[in-house]
Parts: structure tokens; C-alpha cells; sequence
């Protein structure tokens, strides 16, 4: 009995340690009803396993794709998206992504057999990803997994030059995924296989949750609802679920950073007239209101910056995770990239100090990070305990003790 509590709390720990930010909200069985759902995700129909959606012609074709079918095309944040493929019927697989210019002039022509070294899996879904100018798509398993041991339904992130940004592991992506600005919303299942929904990190392919669901996911859509923006998820036998991200699992700021890249120390601030930016608790103007960001004290925005995804920008603020409106949100950082060596935060709650002393001779703490943060590349060593970083406005402290200096050379 005891061996048997003892399984169940090491299951419980493991659970809660690896909380999912994807949360199943509802089942609509049938759902569709009243659902509103517009299937711009899928305008030739849900049960369709590859996107087929030209919505523009008349390129610039390229020799190498001059006997492929033109199977998607629409415009893009640079000109226009393309994907060519041998026809449905053919033996192999080819599949090309052309990028064109505003003028329909060909500027990459991405082989994804080749980019992948697989010419044995089939491309279901492809979209282009305007915060990073980048390529996504999906090698799916044209059958079942088991035929070719398990080696397919992978979810590519490329750049226009046709390397590779990152990639997911294998059974993660067929039929259909779209993406918004901070994640990527896809599933994978086949008929009587395991079936799942994930969501990821859009910038590095990181499984944030990976959900079981009782049918294969074959349409997705996002909307708001009520100021929250709810995921829409159809299965294989047309039953419709209602998702949502759980944002209170995200306030870390180290574990939204991207991995391989300096985790930088950026503060914030309002810039608004009346000295205030509402704090709220999703990206929506009906979210609730949490906090409030202030102005600028002792020259220093009271914030850290998480991420900015256009009109709004995710903060941590007093100890939670928040979001402001970007347009009357000012940015303080430190970290340019031009020096020759960088200043990180070595313990775990890293304090930068005021430049003057209060009435007891101590410097009064500004700003507390998190271990891992890099604070600066330009900064002096004057003696004594504390090195000195030197910002636009203010010149502040950090001891020695607390920080690693790493030379970028």
C-alpha cells in the first residue's frame, strides 16, 4: 500500500511539474450549430487532408516548378506564398515553396524533400509566418506510422534561404495547423493510432502541451469570445471542442525566452499622458485589469518585457504576468550586442542597485532579475564590490558577486 502512494505522489508531482498550458474548455457534440466558425482554415472543406487554396496567379514560374501543380497560393507580409506539388495521383512526392516579391518575381524556391531529406512523407499544410518571415510547414504521414517506423508528422520552421530554424519531433503535425502571434496550434492522429492536439512556440518549436483527444484533429480556427480568444478544434468524426491558453503557467520570463540566444533585461514603462498603462490579464481591451504600469521612477520603468506581439506586449509585473497596450509603452535596455562582453545575472535573484545611497550609506535595490538574464555589454569595473552599467539615463550597480562576465570572443 505505501509502494502504491508512494507511485501516485511521484505521478502527481510529475503532473503538476509539467502543468499544460492548453486547457480543454468544452465539447460541442455536434457543435457545429450556433459555432460561427468561418473554415477560412479550410475553404475547399474540413475533411480535406491538404489545404488546396489558390487564391492568386499569374507568377513568375520557375523552370523547376514548370510541371508541378499549383496547389496554394496567397499573399504574404513580403509578396506572395506559393506551394507546388506532383499531382495527387503520382507515385512520389515533390513538393516546392516559391516566394515571390510584390511584383510576382520569383526570390527563394525552397526544395522541402530535399531541406527535409524526406521524399516519403507528404507536405498537408503550409503557412507563412509574418513576425519572422519564415516558412512553416508539416511532412505528414501519408499512411500509418507504423509503415515507416514511426519517422513522419514532423512540423518544420524554415527561413527563406531555406535553413532550417527548428523542427519538432516526429508524430506532432498532419492535415492541418494554424499559428498567431506566440504559438503554433496543431494535432496529430490516424485512424485507430493515438490522437493529440499540441500547442508550441512558435520561435523555437517547443511542445508546450500535448493533449490527448478521442479523433484526429482535422480543422482549427481561433476567434474571440467574450475578450478571450478561444481555440476551435474539429475531430475526425465532426465533434467540435473549445480551448484556451492558460496564461497563469507562463510567468516565468526565463522560460519564455528562446533558447540559444542571450535572455536580455529589457524595463518598461508607460508613456501615456495621464502616467499609467492599464495592466491586463489577457491581450484583449475586455480582459480584466490586474495592475497598473507607471510612468518612469528614478529614471527606470517598474516592468520587465516578456515579448511584444504587436498591438500588445506581455510583461512581468510585481510578481505576475500581464499585458499592455505597445503603443504608449516605453523600453529600457541595456543589451545592444556591439560589445565584447556580456554582463549575466549569476544568482537567482540578481539586484541592480540606485546610483546614490540612502540615509544609512546602503544603495536602495531598483530592480531584482532572474538568474540566467543578460543585463548589458557595456559596463566598468570602478573597485570595490559592484561593477557599474552604464545606461541612457542613470548609472546603476550590480555587485559582483551576483553577475558572470562571459566574453563574447
Amino acid at each position: 500500500m505505501r509502494k502504491l502512494l508512494l507511485l501516485v505522489a511521484m505521478f502527481a508531482m510529475a503532473m503538476a511539474a509539467d502543468a499544460q498550458k492548453l486547457v480543454l474548455d468544452q465539447s460541442l457534440n455536434p457543435g457545429w450549430g450556433g459555432a460561427n466558425l468561418t473554415n477560412k482554415n479550410k475553404p475547399e472543406g474540413r475533411f480535406y487532408r491538404l489545404r488546396n487554396e489558390v487564391q492568386v496567379t499569374g507568377f513568375q514560374t520557375p523552370q523547376i516548378v514548370k510541371d508541378l501543380e499549383l496547389y496554394i497560393s496567397e499573399p504574404i507580409s513580403t509578396g506572395y506564398m506559393a506551394l507546388y506539388r506532383l499531382p495527387l495521383s503520382a507515385p512520389n512526392y515533390k513538393f516546392y515553396v516559391v516566394l515571390y516579391n510584390e511584383r510576382k518575381v520569383t526570390e527563394y524556391v525552397l526544395d522541402l524533400c530535399a531541406i527535409t531529406g524526406n521524399d516519403y512523407c507528404e507536405v498537408q499544410d503550409v503557412r507563412w509566418d509574418p513576425t519572422t518571415e519564415r516558412v512553416l510547414f508539416n511532412m505528414a504521414c501519408p499512411s500509418y506510422s507504423s509503415e515507416i517506423n514511426g519517422r513522419g508528422s514532423k512540423l518544420y520552421c524554415v527561413n527563406p534561404d531555406g535553413t532550417i530554424a527548428w523542427e519538432t519531433g516526429y508524430l506532432t503535425s498532419n492535415d492541418i495547423f494554424i499559428l498567431d502571434d506566440e504559438f503554433v496550434y496543431c494535432g496529430y492522429g490516424f485512424t485507430s493510432e493515438k490522437d493529440y492536439i499540441f500547442l508550441l512556440d512558435k520561435n523555437t518549436g517547443r511542445v508546450y502541451s500535448k493533449l490527448p483527444v478521442p479523433k484526429k484533429i482535422q480543422y482549427l480556427e481561433l476567434q474571440e469570445r467574450n475578450g478571450r480568444q478561444v481555440l476551435f478544434a474539429a475531430d475526425s468524426d465532426d465533434k467540435l471542442y473549445t480551448f484556451r491558453v492558460d496564461y497563469s503557467v507562463l510567468q516565468s520570463p526565463i522560460d519564455m525566452t528562446i533558447p540559444g540566444g542571450p535572455k536580455c533585461f529589457t524595463l518598461v514603462y508607460a508613456t501615456s499622458s495621464d502616467g499609467y498603462l492599464n495592466v491586463r490579464e489577457e491581450p484583449s481591451m475586455k480582459a480584466k485589469v490586474i495592475d497598473r504600469l507607471n510612468a518612469k521612477q528614478g529614471g527606470l520603468g517598474e516592468a520587465e518585457l516578456l515579448k511584444t506581439m504587436g498591438e500588445w506586449s506581455r510583461i512581468f509585473i510585481h510578481g505576475k504576468v500581464g499585458y499592455v497596450y505597445t503603443k504608449y509603452m516605453g523600453k529600457q535596455t541595456w543589451y545592444n550586442g556591439k560589445g565584447d562582453d556580456l554582463m549575466i545575472a549569476h544568482s537567482m535573484q540578481t539586484p541592480i542597485y540606485a546610483d546614490e545611497f540612502d540615509e544609512n550609506g546602503n544603495r536602495p535595490i531598483r530592480f531584482i532579475l532572474n538568474g540566467g538574464v543578460v543585463i548589458g555589454d557595456k559596463f566598468s569595473y570602478p573597485g570595490g564590490d559592484y561593477f557599474v552599467l552604464t545606461t541612457p539615463e542613470n548609472y546603476l550597480f550590480v555587485k559582483r558577486d551576483d553577475v558572470l562576465i562571459k566574453s563574447k570572443k
